[in-house]
């Protein structure tokens, strides 16, 4: 079975794979038996000013996999694959250094590579899950701004944005302990800039919850074909909407008001059919796991690292007492 007939038969959602070009530069293959494994190696790197430096390390080694055959032979391909790949990060990075990072982007039904990857010291940090739209969605758009708990909801004006901004460092700070992310310097101030233009743009896609005059939370989408993620190309189906942000303060959570805001960003997309919504969380956060869950999303894909890209030595004392 090749690898698109195999992703199909797991999750129909996704989309078909680009083929991958045996000849390009990074290209990696390997064959066991009737298992086969195709791969693409690419590397980027960023200064740390850049405004794109927050969404992970500055300098990303990563990996798209196609694979084939029995789960047993198509794992051992794999493995060859990932042990080439790994070989050629050692060569150029420095062992332990942070700032470095080996990832790959895996169905998240396609089980039988996991312990190959747990093997290699990958972690899954990321997942991206999808939420499609219900059959008879919602009929109209909820009328804005909205009462909500004491609260309105309401589209964002353009002097949000350095609200936005302060709100959206704050969730960056919280998602940066799960190593999918990097708080860095001004952060706050790009993301404010950032929101200044998108909402000259489209005006219409980011909701605010205020209470008592400030904005407490928020909600922003953008197209899916705009999505900031890479693989944004992972639905068959196309023409959603991508949810970049949902954040709310710590004094709005554990009441319900959560759930009810997205809902009304729900119904807003589902009224104007939209016929998915996806979006993305980090894996070790507590809260987020449950919470889209409970609220129509299912992971579709799982993004699995290695951070550093290249694990320091340990010490010889420390390694004769482990």
């Amino acid at each position: 079975m090749d690898h698109d007939d195999r992703i199909r038969l797991l999750d129909p959602a996704l989309a078909a794979s680009e083929p991958i070009d045996p000849t390009a530069p990074g290209a990696l293959s390997a064959t066991v038996g009737a298992g086969s494994a195709e791969a693409l190696a690419r590397f980027s790197s960023l200064e740390a000013d850049s405004p794109d430096a927050v969404w992970g390390a500055l300098r990303q080694h990563s990996l798209e996999l196609r694979s084939s055959g029995p789960d047993a032979e198509r794992t051992a391909a794999v493995e060859q694959v990932l042990d080439a790949w790994l070989a050629r990060i050692a060569s150029s990075e420095v062992p332990g250094d942070f700032d470095s990072s080996a990832r790959i982007s895996l169905p998240t039904r396609d089980i039988a590579l996991v312990n190959a990857l747990y093997a290699r010291g990958f972690g899954p940090t990321g997942v991206r899950a999808v939420r499609f739209r219900p059959h008879g969605g919602a009929r109209q758009a909820p009328s804005l701004p909205a009462p909500l708990d004491g609260a309105l909801v309401r589209l964002a004006r353009l002097d949000d944005a350095d609200r936005l901004g302060e709100l959206d460092a704050r969730l960056l700070a919280l998602d940066a302990h799960f190593a999918g992310v990097t708080m860095r310097e001004n952060a706050g101030a790009g993301f404010a800039t950032a929101y200044r233009e998108r909402l000259r743009r489209a005006p219409d896609t980011t909701w605010v919850l205020e209470r008592d005059g400030e904005v407490a939370g928020f909600i922003h989408v953008v197209p899916d074909a705009d999505s900031p993620e890479p693989d944004s190309r992972l639905l068959a189906a196309t023409g959603g909407q991508y949810l970049v942000v949902m954040y709310l303060d710590e004094t709005e959570r554990g009441a319900g008001v959560g759930a009810a805001f997205l809902q009304l960003a729900h119904d807003a997309l589902d009224a104007a059919g939209t016929p998915y919504v996806v979006l993305s969380y980090a894996v070790a956060n507590p809260r987020s796991g449950p919470f889209w869950s409970r609220n129509g999303y299912r992971p579709i894909v799982t993004e699995w690292q290695r951070r550093p890209a290249v694990f320091a030595s340990l010490p010889a004392a420390a390694a004769e007492t482990s």
